[in-house]
């Protein structure tokens, strides 16, 4: 796509031109206001009672305990994942610093416990002691 015709002539969706007016300096002409959809008649009164609405399921984490983070897992290993800091290879992650851990790192989300999840390993808890490299420093 050299030029911006040729972009236009393979782009073979319905609306382009509006995608391509974001593209420009000008702003488009306003067009007639939309007319509103007819409102639905109310629904009949009835004499049976509705059912109470279901309560939301909590989060999935909270439904019961997260599998740890195995280190031999391929994203852990990539990420150079271990359950205890001190083992950390800082031959190979540079970034690694003595007191670094999950548990002052800023994805960590198990506060004060043993172990918490950490959005990196979405559905699995890391150990508070352990550390990867994409720590980052808590704040606050």
């Amino acid at each position: 796509m050299t030029t911006r015709r040729r972009f236009i002539e393979i782009l073979p969706i319905a609306g382009s031109a509006a995608w391509l007016s974001a593209c420009s300096k000008e702003t488009p002409a306003p067009g007639p206001a939309p007319t509103p959809a007819p409102s639905p008649s109310p629904a009949p009164v009835s004499a049976t009672p509705m059912p109470a609405a279901a309560t939301p399921s909590p989060p999935a984490a909270a439904a019961g305990p997260l599998t740890m983070v195995d280190e031999k897992d391929p994203a852990a290993q990539s990420l150079g994942y271990v359950s205890d800091a001190k083992r950390s290879d800082a031959a190979r992650f540079k970034n690694y610093a003595s007191g670094q851990a999950c548990n002052n790192c800023q994805l960590y989300g198990g506060g004060t416990a043993a172990s918490g999840p950490c959005p990196l390993f979405a559905g699995r808890a890391v150990a508070s002691s352990g550390w990867c490299s994409a720590y980052v420093k808590k704040t606050g």
